[in-house]
């Protein structure tokens, strides 16, 4: 490159600085994401492509406009979620569905809400990497991290995503030393979902380890711990069925224990998810820290190691590099770790959801530390800053030359954390290139049709949620904590549903005089039972 034109470019860049300024690319960026993810979560909805856990968060809207506070039908010993978990994360989309009662409004306040951390994203990396710059590289690589993705097509809204806003912004005030903001916002997100409760635990904790005012660390601990052993002792089991009153059970340590086997039983659901370690919170304490061989094997084996390095290495590794921060996240994956139950560790589903603000601000943190590193600082030419062409002479020779600068290690770690989503098949694709065929959608439309809107209805996973609005969706198959398909008045099945396979269901059902037929076309079969 010639001196001259070296000149020009460099007259050219304020201008262009100007024009492109960090804070209008963000928006540009947030705006982007939201017109992407919303197409996608829409799209995979209106072609049938939601699971039954859909149901399980967008009835607890529809009920409670109806008059039944965050009311579900699933299961057979609670009809409220409240009675899964303490989980209150859904109350700031319910206004929205007031107005507009939707599942696409309940896609798009995730999807907003969820694109929205970008900008506490922006500020901590901003402030930790004293750039303007490096805080849009951070904001984008939030939003392309594949479990971000993941979560905004996880539909129609999780309860737990306005508790990840609320850490992310509680880490900003931690760090701008606003202590009132930092403790109210580490409050709502407690409400959000009672795991939420450990991770402002960790707060207390991260904050007692950067020497902060008692205040920083002693309310967090004590209010999240009190809240967690509450809500899951005592708190959720309130919101049972009359009929269910289980027994509290001491049993003994037992890894191989099928939680299966007696959940709900006495304590909250989620803590009987841990039942292979115990029968109440005490207990699994205790069981924990009595058989560390037996654990730490339990945590490691080749599964949980996947999930792990996908989540780690998804973000470039930088997390290690700074485990003060990525305390914050250590709650979260004990508790995945811990379970044994699949879908707790991979990395598409929803309890992930409040692993991400721990893990960005970790890898924030860590970058930053690699950055400071004299070896990179020299690479770099100014540590930091956009770099200017550096001019050497050798023999008398003028040369210059472009080391690379902060900008192009930037623009590496956004693109490099981008193409984690190729192999990871990125979820709004994915949508857009496996649909349900029009075909297929057409017959399933026509059967709901027939359905009457006040019937109960019994359906497989991805038929179900396109049944609501209606006060009553079982799920097929049934497992001895939900309602039979029995208590049903009409069945509508999927017979590719891979859950099916082997059960009898079908079969079943066809040969009980109490059942009919009443449509069957490409694999979709309507039962209604016979009055």
């Amino acid at each position: 490159m010639t001196t001259r034109t070296h000149n020009r470019i460099a007259t050219m860049r304020p201008a262009l600085l100007g024009l492109v300024s960090p804070a209008r690319a963000l928006a540009a960026l947030m705006l982007l994401a939201s017109l992407a993810l919303f197409a996608g979560a829409a799209f995979k909805y209106a072609r049938w492509g939601q699971g039954f856990d859909m149901v399980d968060f967008s009835m607890p809207f529809w009920a409670t406009m109806r008059g039944r506070f965050l009311g579900i039908s699933r299961f057979n010993f609670t009809d409220t979620f409240l009675g899964l978990d303490l989980a209150l994360g859904f109350l700031p989309a319910l206004p929205f569905f007031a107005l507009a009662p939707s599942a696409y409004t309940l896609a798009a306040v995730q999807v907003l809400m969820l694109v929205s951390g970008a900008l506490p994203v922006y500020l901590i990396a901003r402030e930790r990497h004293a750039s303007d710059w490096a805080g849009l590289a951070w904001a984008a690589v939030y939003l392309l991290y594949p479990t971000t993705q993941f979560v905004a097509l996880a539909g129609p809204f999780q309860p737990r995503v306005p508790g990840l806003l609320c850490v992310l912004w509680a880490f900003y005030c931690f760090e701008r030393q606003r202590l009132g903001p930092y403790l109210i916002l580490l409050f709502l997100a407690m409400l959000s979902r009672s795991d939420a409760a450990l991770i402002v635990i960790a707060f207390g904790l991260y904050a007692l380890l950067r020497r902060r005012d008692w205040r920083w660390w002693a309310l967090p601990i004590l209010v999240g711990g009190a809240y967690f052993y509450a809500a899951i002792s005592y708190i959720t089991p309130l919101f049972y069925s009359p009929s269910f009153r289980p027994e509290r059970v001491s049993l003994p340590f037992d890894l191989s224990r099928d939680y299966n086997d007696m959940w709900p039983c006495g304590l909250s659901p989620q803590a009987c998810y841990y039942l292979h370690l115990g029968g109440s919170l005490p207990e699994i304490a205790k069981n924990i820290l009595t058989h560390p061989v037996q654990i730490f094997f339990f945590l490691f084996q080749p599964a949980k190691l996947a999930y792990l390095a996908l989540m780690f290495g998804s973000l470039l590794l930088l997390p290690l590099f700074a485990p003060r921060e990525l305390l914050l996240a250590a709650p979260i994956f004990a508790i995945n770790l811990l379970s044994n139950r699949v879908s707790q560790y991979i990395v598409s589903e929803q309890y992930q959801i409040l692993v991400i603000p721990g893990m960005i601000i970790a890898a924030i943190y860590g970058g930053a530390w690699l950055w400071e590193r004299p070896v990179i600082r020299r690479w770099t030419v100014d540590g930091g800053r956009l770099a200017q062409p550096s001019t050497i002479v050798v023999d008398q020779s003028s040369l210059t030359v472009h080391r690379p600068s902060s900008t192009v290690l930037l623009l590496a770690l956004v693109v490099l954390v981008g193409l984690w989503n190729i192999p990871l098949k990125n979820p709004v694709i994915s949508t857009f290139r496996n649909p349900e065929t029009a075909k297929r959608v057409a017959l399933m439309e026509q059967m709901r049709a027939m359905i009457p809107p006040d019937a109960t209805v019994a359906a497989t996973s991805f038929l179900a949620p396109r049944l609501l609005p209606r006060d009553a969706l079982y799920y097929i198959p049934a497992g001895k904590m939900h309602h039979q398909i029995d208590e049903a008045q009409y069945a509508f099945i999927d017979t590719r549903a891979a859950v099916l396979v082997g059960s009898g269901i079908v079969e079943g059902l066809r040969a009980d005089p109490q059942w009919r037929v009443i449509a069957e076309e490409d694999e979709l079969i309507l039962f209604e039972k016979i009055p």
